[in-house]
């Protein structure tokens, strides 16, 4: 998702920096600067999600451009790029399956008014030739509480930016537009098999009633081992382990502050303790970067 910054705005989103700082300073949570490893290339820019294929190979995609995913590096470098035969009108995550099998969400919904929500079902990216159009199949979904297109302000909770797949399903974390701000991400579960969807509402997590800009849900993942959801924001990203099944949130909860506050849109596990994230390049000024997140420890480990 881009963000259209005026001059207001951006000037609210420097302070919010600031600010930002200073909270993380005195928190009592954990903290971590990020490690950069690259600044990406211009035509990533508006990277908005993340995912890694068995071989260790990284994927990207950007929002609202090409209908084109990127393979790079760990220095930023583009090493190869795939088309697709679809629209590139929102895409916002990138997920993977047990078998390999990626899914890009065109489901950004800014305006919470999107009636043609998608996600495009491709076999694994690395075993796809560079000079083929990938068709892949299409998922078509709706949410079940949705009525009205665009909703009041208060029920502004219908744009969607991250998404993990379990066994053969697809879960959907809501981006919370509500004004005023409720603090609650939605998820929504669908089949993983190309079709047509009424999503199921399956459950919400609190994420606290701060600024807009610090909780509300950017992209996820979930570790290889299946046993820890990452959930990111511009600053922050959660950790809930020690779930059963898909109740995610019926674990526990680790919440990471980032010193270093961007536009955070794209996660991914590498392994059970390491992760990927890529931010947007805001105005020239902010991100627009590959980091390092290591953990601690490794959180599933907790609940043996």
């Amino acid at each position: 998702m881009k963000i259209r910054i005026r001059i207001p705005y951006l000037f609210r989103f420097i302070i919010l920096l600031l600010s930002c700082q200073l909270i993380s300073f005195q928190s009592s949570g954990q903290e971590v600067k990020l490690t950069v490893l690259a600044h990406l290339p211009p035509v990533l820019e508006e990277s908005s999600g993340l995912a890694i294929t068995e071989n260790g190979n990284i994927w990207t995609l950007v929002d609202s451009k090409l209908p084109v995913i990127y393979n790079i590096n760990t220095e930023g470098k583009v090493l190869r790029f795939l088309y697709l035969n679809h629209k590139n009108q929102d895409w916002e995550d990138m997920a993977k399956d047990e078998d390999g099998n990626f899914y890009i969400g065109n489901f950004g919904n800014n305006a919470n008014k999107r009636q043609n929500l998608r996600i495009i079902k491709i076999p694994p990216p690395d075993s796809i030739r560079n000079d083929t159009i990938v068709n892949g199949g299409v998922i078509h979904f709706s949410y079940p509480d949705q009525k009205t297109f665009p909703p009041k302000a208060g029920n502004a909770n219908f744009d969607m930016e991250a998404m993990i797949c379990m066994n053969n399903s697809i879960y959907l974390f809501s981006k919370n537009r509500t004004k005023p701000f409720t603090g609650y991400s939605k998820v929504y579960k669908l089949p993983n098999t190309p079709g047509k969807y009424v999503a199921q509402l399956i459950d919400s997590v609190y994420l606290g009633p701060g600024e807009m800009l610090q909780t509300w849900v950017t992209s996820a993942d979930l570790s290889p081992d299946k046993k820890i959801l990452a959930l990111l924001t511009h600053d922050k990203v959660w950790l809930f382990y020690c779930f059963k099944g898909d109740k995610f949130f019926s674990g526990k909860k680790k919440t990471i502050e980032l010193l270093n506050f961007s536009q955070k849109e794209g996660i991914s596990f590498i392994n059970n303790k390491e992760l990927y994230i890529t931010d947007e390049l805001t105005k020239k000024i902010l991100g627009g970067n590959l980091y390092h997140l290591k953990l601690d420890r490794n959180y599933a480990e907790v609940c043996k």
